[in-house]
């Protein structure tokens, strides 16, 4: 499979929940996004979509800190079609 580059967002909520939007950089089209339930599903969510572990650690601190956060990444065409999915479901 090949990888889709391009950027991840990340926002909290004061009620804890934590929106994701995934934007590629080739190919995009509107905003796409998943919603994690807490700080933790983020975490996982981040290593899905090609963060090492301790990056993933590192972008939860950052998000909790500062209550967003963005990075840029490269995922399989698998994970990417995942948020397509979940924003054609009006995740």
């Amino acid at each position: 499979m090949s990888e889709i580059t391009g950027k991840l967002f990340a926002d909290l909520f004061p009620d804890g929940v934590v929106r994701i939007a995934f934007i590629p950089i080739v190919g995009g089209g509107n905003e796409t996004r998943l919603t994690a339930k807490d700080l933790d599903a983020a975490e996982i969510v981040f290593m899905t979509c090609g963060q090492t572990p301790e990056r993933a650690a590192a972008l939860r601190e950052e998000l909790e800190r500062n209550k967003g956060v963005g990075v840029e990444t490269a995922m399989d065409e698998s994970v990417a079609a995942k948020f397509r999915r979940a924003s054609a479901a009006g995740a």
